[in-house]
């Protein structure tokens, strides 16, 4: 457990620091506040003007943000708010509304001023179920949803700088753990726990409390397998409270350890593999964000090329990348969406793959070269998680070609044990190729000197090419480009 919170904490860190580095967050719906429709006759904007009189006589120290299951704590769990949130210590602000989003609470909280003019101790906040289930997963893919999520912490830490939030995972819902929308809502919830750091943000998962021993939802609890009836807000209120007194009573600089399932049954945190789906790399999250304002923004756009795999493809765009200046030449004719991040692996790949980055366009072609950053798995492993990643192009858009390339050579002698490595790789993967939809094409010799020696001619770190690099690779695919993409 103590590996685990490390583990978390360090990611949290990461994760922080990347998201420091961005100033906008462009056309993704997830983080763009957004009102319902302005009109003060609309029922939200009535229940904001009625929680603005609350704020203004003075908010509270606690307070609770969320959608329609927050919402109801004034519903079906009416009695529970009474008997434990209503008066005394415990008193709280609930500023739950019914069908809200992450953007409708980003609008409440900085358009609308809903922490504004006091000072609390303690937020809790769970949002996100409406964005998976409002929207089918090309409209809004998970990553938006966790963007949305970590936006809003964003702007509680600047509207109230003193108060903790505890994040609580978004709730089961669905009869099973094959419900595609809790399915959905688990992917977000693996990645808000990365989230919390024991100070700012306490991460909060109860929801083995809720479900049997095979992660069944219980009518019992949830009438509409998505919101909580009163013994359901009896469990959410108990789960809390204990948490709730540690925030209040905790001097700042001391850290509260996350709540964690004691049976987790709705998502895993397993060592990962190669053909694993795993959030990561060295440009995460600020190179996805990135590419997903590019894609939101170009529109249902067909893309001549979209370019699969890590830094030996991010360098041909990437800010003083070897093949930047050749890469603006060729998108005067070929419109190419670049999917390339330094430091990815397979399993970070397909994590993307599955997430967002193939929603919202079509594609006449994809290349993908993908692996040599997988240093420490065997060829079968790595071999399986570039099967994945075909699996998954090919599933999402089945009207397009792939070309899959070998990973590139690297290291001076042909016996460079990570050549050698890659070499085994390849050589399972070209089996994956049929000739007709997804081709092989390997030009690495072109790379080599006559006796199989890799130089600085080509590659100035045997392993990323230079100027010279790029021009071999281009030189090499365009007869390809001109044939599949017709120009």
């Amino acid at each position: 457990m103590k590996i685990k919170a490390r583990f978390l904490a360090a990611r949290a860190l990461a994760f922080a620091t990347a998201l420091a580095a961005v100033s906008a967050f462009g056309a993704i719906r997830a983080v763009t506040p957004t009102a319902w429709n302005g009109d003060s006759n609309c029922w939200q904007m009535k229940r904001h003007a009625e929680k603005m009189k609350e704020v203004a006589n003075g908010g509270a120290k606690i307070v609770f943000i969320g959608d329609s299951i927050t919402h109801f704590w004034e519903g079906s769990g009416k009695a529970q708010w009474k008997k434990y949130f209503a008066d005394g210590a415990h008193r709280a602000l609930n500023l739950g509304t019914s069908a809200d989003r992450t953007e409708h609470v980003l609008w409440r909280l900085t358009e609308g001023g809903e922490l504004d003019g006091y000072e609390a101790k303690c937020i809790l906040l769970m949002i996100g179920t409406n964005n998976s289930g409002h929207f089918p997963f090309a409209e809004e893919p998970p990553i938006d949803t966790i963007m949305g999520v970590r936006r809003i912490l964003e702007v509680i830490a600047e509207k109230q700088p003193k108060a903790r939030t505890i994040l609580t995972a978004i709730f089961p819902r669905g009869a099973d753990a094959n419900d595609p929308f809790r399915r959905r809502n688990d992917v977000v919830n693996k990645e808000l726990a990365t989230f919390a750091d024991g100070r700012r943000v306490i991460w909060c998962d109860f929801s083995d409390k809720f479900l049997d021993a095979q992660g069944r939802l219980s009518r019992e609890l949830f009438p509409d397998l998505l919101h909580p009836n009163a013994r359901g807000y009896e469990i959410w209120a108990s789960a809390v409270l204990p948490l709730i007194d540690q925030v209040l009573a905790a001097a700042p600089d001391v850290a509260i350890p996350s709540v964690w399932p004691s049976c987790p049954t709705g998502y895993a945190y397993g060592t990962p593999v190669a053909a694993t789906a795993l959030r990561g790399g060295n440009y995460w999250p600020t190179r996805y964000l990135e590419k997903r304002n590019e894609i939101v923004d170009n529109g249902a756009v067909e893309y001549d090329v979209v370019m699969v795999g890590d830094s030996i493809t991010h360098r041909w765009e990437r800010e003083g990348g070897e093949g930047r200046e050749l890469f603006a030449e060729i998108r005067k004719t070929y419109r190419i969406l670049n999917l390339g991040y330094g430091g990815d692996r397979t399993e970070h790949v397909i994590w993307r793959m599955e997430n967002g980055e193939l929603e919202g366009y079509k594609a006449k072609l994809f290349t993908v070269m993908i692996g040599t950053n997988n240093r420490d798995g065997n060829p079968a492993d790595i071999a399986a998680g570039v099967k994945r990643i075909l699996g998954v192009i090919r599933a999402k858009h089945p009207e397009s070609k792939i070309v899959l390339h070998p990973i590139f050579p690297r290291g001076a002698r042909p016996d460079d044990a990570r050549r050698v490595a890659n070499a085994k790789v390849n050589a399972i993967i070209k089996g994956y190729t049929d000739g007709k939809d997804i081709l092989w094409f390997d030009f690495g010799d072109r790379f080599l000197e006559p006796d199989g020696t890799l130089t600085k001619r080509v590659m100035n770190d045997l392993l990323h090419p230079n100027e010279t690099g790029y021009q071999i690779w281009w030189e090499a695919i365009h007869p390809l480009f001109k044939e599949i993409c017709g120009k």
